[in-house]
């Protein structure tokens, strides 16, 4: 069962709709509560990882393992489990770290499957919302159990675009393709952390989403598929192919995800 096809998917969306249970619980359970932190980048910039991270990838990683024990896995935290399998579980235990810290609410959890380069399941979970996205290739994207659908046009009247941009990541790249908009329309920028901001474009809350800053394929994997189901397109910024995964280098190009029938490049 090396495949994804329409007969084996039950079996995974059954094993995330229970792992999404199993995860709120152990949440709040276990880590709404006093956590450690530390920088990664040991004093060459700040990327913090808290000890709620560490604890939630081994918990994922733990019932993957129990339920597909030859998959491979790929979390921000513990690296890279390579097998044969060509099926890939992509994790992020808390993508958004800065916003947990603060105690923000615009962290989530980001889990994916892929099946050979390509995401087949998502599921992000924002703990704190009290929101669920997921989506399974070919039967669309859901958020708390109802369909979503990205904005299929621009209201000629109001000709506002909304334009969703990270919250500690803004650059003179992203300001730059921002500017450019605002020549044609009117522009509307929401600043949001994680990988929510995926999951404003496939709700149809955001036209946009530029990314012009480093990411990896945990940042993205679970969100890209909830974007493309809900009828969004995720690509490449330099030549508008699709976003790969399970790469040697891990690090994602420079992206854009938009609705299908806005062009940002008019």
């Amino acid at each position: 069962m090396d495949q994804f096809n329409s007969k084996n998917y039950p079996i995974y969306a059954n094993f995330l709709n229970k792992l999404a249970k199993d995860l709120t619980s152990f949440y709040y359970s276990k880590l709404n509560k006093t956590f450690k932190v530390s920088n990664k980048l040991k004093g060459k910039g700040y990327d913090p990882v808290t000890t709620s991270d560490k604890a939630f990838e081994k918990f994922i990683r733990s019932k993957i393992k129990n339920k597909f024990p030859d998959h491979q896995i790929v979390g921000e935290e513990f690296g890279h489990k390579k097998t044969n399998s060509n099926f890939t579980w992509v994790i992020d235990p808390i993508d958004g770290t800065k916003e947990f810290v603060k105690g923000g609410d615009d962290f989530c959890i980001n889990i994916a499957l892929c099946n050979g380069d390509r995401p087949v399941f998502g599921y992000v979970a924002c703990p704190k919302k009290s929101d669920q996205y997921f989506a399974i290739e070919g039967r669309g994207a859901f958020k708390n159990g109802e369909r979503i659908y990205a904005k299929h046009s621009i209201n000629p009247q109001s000709n506002l675009v909304k334009v969703v941009a990270s919250k500690s990541h803004m650059n003179e790249k992203t300001s730059e393709f921002i500017s450019n908009l605002e020549k044609i329309y009117k522009v509307e920028t929401l600043n949001v952390g994680s990988s929510l901001k995926f999951c404003l474009v496939a709700e149809g809350e955001a036209h946009i989403y530029p990314r012009f800053g480093p990411t990896m394929e945990w940042d993205t994997c679970a969100p890209q598929i909830i974007a493309e189901e809900s009828g969004a397109n995720v690509f490449v910024a330099n030549n508008m192919s699709a976003l790969k995964y399970n790469k040697q280098n891990l690090l994602n190009p420079f992206f854009i995800v938009a609705a299908k029938t806005f062009n940002p490049n008019n």
